[in-house]
């Protein structure tokens, strides 16, 4: 009998994995890798995002587990031969741009270049910029082979935060911290200044100088997410009705067919459920799945039908 394979992957840890081989997908032909891990489990990186880092068949690659979706699909960064996180490096100056954000606001941005010339925008709200050709940056974080940089002159971040308690921010501005990438500025009662990606929260409504409360779910660095509003209809722990939309299937990092359902509050958004009996649900048009909200996460709800 085959022993089941283990499931030992955690967001945020670095696992080796060995490249296997390169294969072109349908339906735009796009180049991956195969990338087996050492619970003998596959995974796909995309090649057009690591141009630069030579990766060829037969090497070993240290990748994070960036993000583990809800409906089970791994994302591996693998390691930057050259930049590491955290870590402050000296960049050139290209130029500066204007943009203007999505409240008609203009904005300031210093383009800088990495170590292979691509582009990287920098909010110069903190920066004196006269006659500037170097900027010193720490990498905040490296997603899809791209540099997360903040100036090293930035107000660094308070770590006197509990992890899974809720706190009151005021909604102070919304500013562009990288390329396309809108934050609502949020500030705290001691002045202290942290960042909502905008993008996970439109359906929230929120108004500048609204105050909020946010769960903490971990220690706050500028481009992470460790910073969870309360949901404006939905509270952890509650059990609720959701329209049912569908079934979905995947293989899990054990090599396991798993079964998952969709569900929708009746907005554009649908959620995934796990569930353990199929059977028992009620799949016609216009049934209804009893579920109990596990979690909320970026603002999107982690179910479980009951």
């Amino acid at each position: 009998m085959v022993p089941a394979k283990p499931y030992f992957f955690e967001e945020g840890q670095e696992y080796v994995f060995v490249v296997s081989n390169r294969i072109q997908l349908p339906p735009d032909d796009e180049n991956f890798f195969i990338l087996i891990s050492a619970f003998n489990t596959k995974h796909l990186l995309p090649e057009k995002n690591y141009l630069n880092y030579n990766i060829v068949p037969g090497q070993r690659l240290k990748c994070r587990i960036d993000k583990i979706n809800c409906s089970g699909k791994i994302f591996l960064e693998p390691e930057h031969p050259v930049y590491k996180e955290k870590e402050i490096y000296e960049f050139p100056v290209k130029g500066m741009e204007t943009i203007l954000n999505s409240e008609g606001k203009q904005e300031l941005m210093i383009l800088v270049d990495d170590c292979w010339h691509n582009d990287i925008f920098i909010n110069a709200s903190t920066v004196e910029t006269g006659k500037l050709k170097t900027i010193k940056c720490q990498v905040d974080r490296i997603k899809k082979g791209k540099l997360y940089l903040h100036p090293v002159t930035k107000k660094q971040f308070s770590s006197t935060y509990d992890i899974g308690k809720q706190y009151e921010f005021t909604v102070d501005s919304i500013v562009t911290l990288a390329e396309d990438e809108e934050y609502y500025v949020l500030k705290d009662a001691p002045g202290n200044v942290h960042y909502l990606r905008k993008k996970y929260f439109k359906d929230y409504n929120f108004d500048i100088g609204a105050v909020i409360s946010c769960r903490v779910t971990a220690q706050p660095a500028l481009f992470r997410h460790y910073l969870e509003p309360v949901h404006p209809h939905y509270k952890i722990g509650e059990v609720y009705d959701f329209l049912y939309s569908g079934t979905e299937s995947y293989i899990n990092e054990s090599g396991e067919e798993v079964k998952k359902i969709l569900v929708s509050d009746g907005s554009e958004k649908d959620f995934f459920v796990t569930c353990d009996y199929f059977s028992d649900l009620h799949t016609e048009p216009g049934s209804t799945v009893r579920c109990l909200l596990r979690n909320i996460k970026m603002g999107r709800l982690v179910l479980e039908c009951v």
